[in-house]
């Protein structure tokens, strides 16, 4: 989510934050020039590869249903001391006994703010995975996807999409960017941990899973194959993704969901860097208040083949997380502000509901063509699958939310 860091912004976000608590419930680039951007034989070329028979994976037309391993997590922190939740896939057996991932937002909060929550209105949001289940081996280990939240966002707000990724067999790490996620505004997670850009957080992050695989006797021991990595992120984390892959040569592709290059757009002032060299996803949706359509757009039309723009038809910026899921029983957050009198500037309140609402289609109903142009974008990157047949507008306007998709 992108947002102006203004004192009073902040202090209107604890308002914010509080409100949401209480009332809330795979390394090669196949044939070399087809994925390798400039190299490409024409801008509208389209991409082939030559076709691989090592994927352990059935081929589906898309990939809107969960893949073929369950999921497990662990929430642990980088040398800096900042939390990243790792999601990966494990097996049903290995998770009995093991508790499944609950998103608690009051727990972003302070002790003093936490005790102002009535113990009935804590309500915690229900993820598929569970922590600490045993990974399932995988001989080489499974490509990894570094994500990036929004501001005034956390690791987990779009968890939907990365247990979804992680049950196709991806490993799937999401740092806090302590600088402007919720509980980093707050003060709860920002003390003692030293400032970063985005970029080096993510690269950090994936410095901390490889070393996790290659350590005998962690949790994550022999998940990571550090040379199938990608990096994704949504609003001020999807410019975040654009950077660190243009940053990281580690990463071989990116994906970015609302993304917008311009001043202030993730806390970063400074012009924008080239586009990455490499194979890159853009998703927008077509009624964002906050990062426009255009934006996107721009981005997209500057980026090197081969790349792809998704649109998602009628939603709004928080198609892309959770957000609206969490406190939809009573009314949303807006409804809820209003009822309470809270005194939440207008811009805050449009930045917490943007994409929520009648205005919009619902948001899981366009999850699944997210998720699924997601995994087949990632499976065509890393040699899974020849060829991204799944990532078409003809096969994921089926899905739900109608989408459409372009392609050089």
């Amino acid at each position: 989510m992108r947002c102006q860091r203004t004192t009073s912004t902040i202090g209107s976000l604890v308002a914010l934050v509080v409100l949401v608590a209480s009332c809330s419930s795979s390394g090669s680039n196949g044939s070399g020039s087809d994925k390798s951007g400039s190299n490409s034989s024409g801008s509208n070329a389209t991409t082939t590869v030559a076709p691989v028979t090592t994927t352990p994976l059935a081929r589906a037309r898309t990939y809107s249903e969960p893949g073929p391993y369950t999921v497990g997590y662990t929430s642990t922190r980088l040398a800096d001391g900042r939390q990243v939740v790792v999601w990966y896939p494990t097996t049903k057996q290995a998770t009995r006994g093991h508790t499944r991932e609950q998103i608690d937002i009051a727990g972003l909060l302070s002790p003093e703010l936490q005790a102002k929550i009535p113990a009935d209105d804590r309500v915690l949001y229900p993820a598929d995975a569970y922590l600490d289940a045993k990974p399932r081996p995988a001989t080489g280990g499974y490509p990894v996807v570094v994500f990036s939240h929004g501001f005034a966002g956390f690791p987990e707000q779009s968890v939907t999409l990365t247990t979804h990724l992680a049950s196709w067999g991806y490993v799937v790490a999401a740092p806090d960017h302590v600088e402007r996620s919720l509980d980093g505004l707050l003060g709860t997670a920002a003390k003692g941990v030293a400032k970063s850009t985005d970029p080096e957080v993510l690269s950090a992050t994936l410095d901390f899973v490889e070393a996790q695989s290659a350590k005998s006797g962690t949790l994550l021991h022999g998940t990571v194959d550090g040379d199938k990595a990608a990096v994704a992120g949504h609003s001020a984390g999807a410019s975040a993704a654009y950077r660190a892959a243009g940053s990281d040569p580690r990463f071989k592709a990116w994906i970015s969901y609302s993304v917008g290059l311009g001043s202030g757009a993730d806390g970063d002032q400074t012009a924008p860097p080239e586009a990455p060299d490499k194979p890159g996803l853009v998703m927008l949706a077509t009624k964002d208040g906050i990062i426009p359509p255009a934006e996107s757009k721009a981005v997209y039309a500057g980026m090197h083949p081969p790349k792809y723009l998704v649109s998602v038809i009628g939603a709004g910026h928080l198609v892309f997380s959770d957000l609206c899921l969490i406190g939809a029983g009573k009314g949303g957050i807006v409804n809820i502000a209003k009822t309470l009198k809270l005194p939440i500037p207008e811009s805050l309140l449009k930045l917490g509901s943007d994409g929520c609402g009648a205005a919009y289609p619902p948001n899981d109903e366009a999850f699944p063509a997210i998720d699924s142009a997601s995994v087949s974008f990632l499976r065509w990157v890393f040699d899974a699958d020849a060829v991204p047949d799944a990532l078409t507008t003809r096969a994921l306007a089926p899905l739900g939310t109608p989408v459409t998709v372009e392609h050089e």
